[in-house]
């Protein structure tokens, strides 16, 4: 697998309440991490941090107990630990008081990514010129998809598009959702916050994942965003079906 990533404030945000973070496993396999905070500026900053804190320490000290099969159930037990410990905190601080962030996250081993995420972040499998959304948002807006009230294309540009349904640290109890699907050699799997979804349209999306080298894509996707007016901030991270390497942007 090859990993690059990038996350930028934006044009409009005086913070960057995004985090991600990637990294190789044992067995030629590899894990990606995307959160977009929120709660205010230090508690979208502290609630994002901290579950990428929380779930970068599962991997390092639990991924070895994750034998085939229990990807789903060590992926939900890891969301679910940063969940609680988000929640905790919040909870002694006042400061802190409503943060949360979403999450997706995902496992890429064994010809398969397995993913696991709450909000609305995304994940996506980028094959033979074709961006195919692999999560489900986790959003107010896409209920009203889902019951057919708006098309997906009145979902685009509604005004009530930001409100989650989801995400860690909001409440003790946490339901993240789990998902799977096969990879292949030259497939790019690409992790995201909203800030590059809401900015850039799919076909736009498509056809910078399409050119140019795989270490430049984070940038050209980051770039686009503010180009098309960067209103939020903005992570684009990717994991390519190839030999190993690690590069962060």
């Amino acid at each position: 697998m090859k990993l690059a990533g990038k996350t930028d404030v934006g044009r409009i945000r005086q913070e960057n309440q995004d985090d991600y973070r990637a990294g190789e496993l044992p067995g030629g396999a590899a894990w990606a991490l995307v959160c977009d905070g929120m709660g205010g500026a230090r508690g979208g900053r502290e609630a994002s941090h901290s579950a990428c804190d929380v779930i970068e320490h599962c991997f390092q000290e639990q991924y070895p107990q994750c034998m085939p099969g229990g990807e789903e159930l060590f992926l939900k037990k890891s969301l679910i630990s940063a969940n609680r410990f988000v929640f905790q905190k919040a909870m002694r601080e006042e400061s802190l008081a409503g943060m949360g962030t979403t999450a997706v996250c995902a496992l890429v081993r064994a010809g398969q990514v397995f993913l696991c995420h709450a909000g609305d972040s995304r994940a996506y499998l980028f094959r033979d010129g074709t961006l195919t959304q692999l999560t489900h948002d986790h959003s107010y807006v896409q209920e009203l998809v889902d019951c057919g009230t708006i098309t997906p294309e009145e979902a685009e540009h509604h005004p009530q598009k930001n409100i989650i349904t989801r995400a860690l640290g909001v409440d003790f109890r946490l339901e993240p959702e789990f998902t799977s699907a096969s990879i292949q050699a030259g497939d790019i799997i690409l992790l995201c916050s909203d800030g590059l979804t809401n900015a850039v349209p799919k076909a736009q999306m498509e056809e910078l994942l399409s050119k140019g080298s795989f270490y430049d894509l984070p940038d050209r996707l980051v770039d686009t965003a503010n180009e098309n007016g960067g209103p939020d901030n903005i992570t684009a991270l990717l994991l390519g079906a190839e030999p190993m390497e690690v590069r962060h942007g």
